[in-house]
């Protein structure tokens, strides 16, 4: 994956294609607008529809640039499971602040561009994310000797796209979804891992050993209190 700079000095939105997706003179122009079928996760809220995407080509364009509502056309609500309900509406506007996570059933995939320009080369790096309500693992790119957690604590872009993802519940440790590419509300993160560090057993035994001495300390304290006399 790669950020692409024109020579007029306006780079890629986060790294993720054209700023405005915009028609060149002289090129032509589709008459029916692009459509990607999407799905919207919230705390208490997990719905699929088609967006409709104007002259954007990119997911993850559109999403950025998106303000108030999302909205949806055909659209099914969902279990947490993903399993579709028999509510469904012909269309739905979900209060962007309330979207934790735009999930996409497809690879957000652009057919490179003609123009010539200056691509600066960006690498995988597993990471993962925690919501009010999820938790979520994927791959977000960065330059080569980017550092991660300056990536997670930039204001931009507002939704951070991510690929090979796998969102759960927290309090729902079953699999919720896996999407190929899907984009994380930075508002809406409360906490940040990379996936890998620390071995489970000696986070376990750390967890183990940290309970028993406060079971300890407090049984000390009930052992040593003065027993109140009664009657």
């Amino acid at each position: 994956m790669s950020d692409r700079f024109d020579g007029n000095g306006l780079g890629a939105s986060g790294g993720f294609g054209d700023v405005w997706g915009v028609v060149r003179v002289g090129e032509p122009e589709d008459e029916t607008p692009p459509e990607q079928y999407l799905e919207l996760i919230g705390t208490h809220l997990r719905a699929g529809g088609v967006a409709v995407m104007g002259r954007f080509r990119r997911v993850s364009d559109y999403v950025n640039l998106l303000d108030g509502f999302f909205a949806l056309r055909d659209v099914v609500l969902l279990t947490r499971t993903g399993e579709s309900t028999r509510i469904t509406m012909p269309e739905l506007r979900v209060r962007l602040d309330d979207v934790a996570i735009v999930g996409s059933l497809s690879a957000d995939v652009v057919a490179p561009s003609k123009e010539v320009g200056v691509y600066v080369q960006k690498v995988p790096r597993r990471l993962v994310v925690m919501t009010r309500a999820h938790i979520v693992y994927g791959n977000v790119y960065i330059h080569e000797h980017g550092s991660v957690m300056q990536f997670v604590d930039s204001a931009d872009p507002k939704f951070i796209p991510m690929t090979n993802v796998r969102v759960r519940w927290l309090a729902d440790r079953r699999l919720a979804a896996r999407y190929p590419f899907a984009m994380i509300q930075r508002s809406q993160i409360q906490g940040v891992a990379t996936e890998g560090t620390g071995a489970p057993r000696e986070a376990r035994a750390k967890r183990k050993a940290a309970v028993a001495l406060a079971e300890a300390f407090l049984q000390r304290e009930a052992d040593n209190a003065t027993p109140t006399e009664v009657g």
